[in-house]
């Protein structure tokens, strides 16, 4: 018998008060609802059968997520839902009804198609800013919502790590409907004992109702023993650990093909140049990764922020600190060094290339014509602020 209101076989059943209330199998009467439940339960995307051992946690990032196609362009396509876990892997929702025929294939493509440009296109901002409108829209503290699901991580090493997981392809989607048609099983099991970063489950949501109560039942498909086998089961699995791991990994690249020798130069002088000046940590990442440190950069500022980081397979990026600026130079703040300073580094930062519009620019700026060199001095000068700025307010 298909699947319906009045669908008697395959029930459920709830003790309740000394009698058993037979509970039946209900369709979603549109696919907004089932969208809605998602996002309000996220307990219901079956983290507890992905991984036994570590259940995946979710908060929310935002539904209809836009996603550019092209660097500068706004939203062309648009996620059901953005959730990240706890490990900071971004994972992509798309949720279908079993009566509609996409999902036997279209979805797939469609979600694809999203991923990939997501991979490319989303930093840490972006999603750390579609994060704090979600949940400031619900009247909730997202710094209190982050901190739950993140625990030691500060708001700006969680972001980091999110972003480098995109530049890695590290990553998850997720097909959620009320039944999941057997073409897409075969095609999730073919998809996820394939990729090694990236995981891809289909998740159905069976929905039951019964004397004025409903449960919702989550069932994993996609997570073969072929599959477990090629994911990686800790985010510190491969991860770089230390200098020497580091090295290997920009010449393992180099020799690969991966980046040019232009690159892989110009890497190691940015990464020697900041080492034999301040103090540098190598992130624990699946590439070469590291940001500089710098206490008077920092201030009373909670977390651990870097002047900048930059990953051989990602970005360059210049950071303020975990806390916003103030707006008014006469404003308390947890950083003794200006507003300006930081305005002057993020403005000299954006002059290296004319398609810098942010704070974050493609590493290989750093291999074209004099950039590394001036890339160099602008730091240099922001730390040099910091540090005389920390220094007179210790003698007031």
């Amino acid at each position: 018998m298909g699947r319906g209101v009045n669908k008697m076989d395959g029930g459920i059943y709830l003790e309740q008060d000394g009698k058993l209330v037979e509970m039946t199998e209900h369709t979603y009467p549109k696919e907004d609802v089932l969208q809605e439940r998602l996002a309000e339960f996220p307990r219901l995307l079956a983290g507890d059968q992905m991984n036994p051992n570590d259940p995946r946690r979710w908060v929310l990032i935002a539904r209809e997520a836009g996603i550019p196609d092209h660097k500068d362009s706004g939203g062309r396509w648009s996620a059901d839902h953005l959730f990240i876990d706890q490990d900071a892997i971004p994972t992509l929702v798309e949720v279908k009804r079993s009566s509609d025929s996409r999902i036997r294939r279209e979805v797939v493509g469609q979600a694809l198609d999203y991923i990939s440009h997501a991979c490319i296109h989303w930093d840490a901002e972006t999603l750390k800013t579609h994060f704090a409108q979600t949940w400031t829209d619900r009247g909730v503290d997202p710094e209190k919502v982050l901190d739950e699901l993140a625990g030691d991580d500060s708001t700006n090493q969680f972001w980091e790590r999110a972003q480098a997981n995109l530049r890695s392809k590290r990553v998850r989607i997720l097909f959620v409907a009320d039944q999941i048609p057997s073409e897409l099983k075969r095609v999730v099991e073919f998809l996820n004992e394939g990729f090694s970063d990236v995981e891809v489950f289909a998740i159905e949501v069976a929905q039951y109702k019964g004397e004025g109560a409903k449960a919702f039942v989550p069932r994993l498909y996609g997570q073969t023993e072929e599959a477990r086998g090629t994911k990686k089961t800790s985010r510190y699995d491969g991860a770089i650990k230390n200098e020497d791991e580091f090295y290997a990994d920009i010449e393992a690249k180099q020799k690969q093909g991966e980046i040019s020798s232009e690159l892989a130069d110009a890497y190691r002088d940015l990464y020697e140049f900041a080492d034999g000046k301040w103090d540098v940590k190598i992130n624990r990442a699946q590439n070469a990764s590291f940001k500089l440190l710098v206490d008077e950069h920092q201030g009373n500022a909670s977390g651990n922020p870097g002047v900048f980081s930059a990953n051989i397979n990602g970005d360059l990026q210049i950071w303020p600190a975990s806390s916003p600026l103030p707006d008014d130079e006469d404003e308390p703040s947890e950083v003794a060094w200006p507003r300006k300073a930081y305005e002057q580094y993020l403005e000299a930062f954006r002059n290296l290339e004319e398609d810098i519009d942010g704070s974050t620019a493609p590493i290989e700026i750093i291999a074209i014509d004099t950039n590394l060199q001036q890339f160099k001095t602008i730091c240099e000068t922001f730390v040099n602020q910091c540090k005389e700025a920390a220094h007179a307010n210790e003698g007031t």
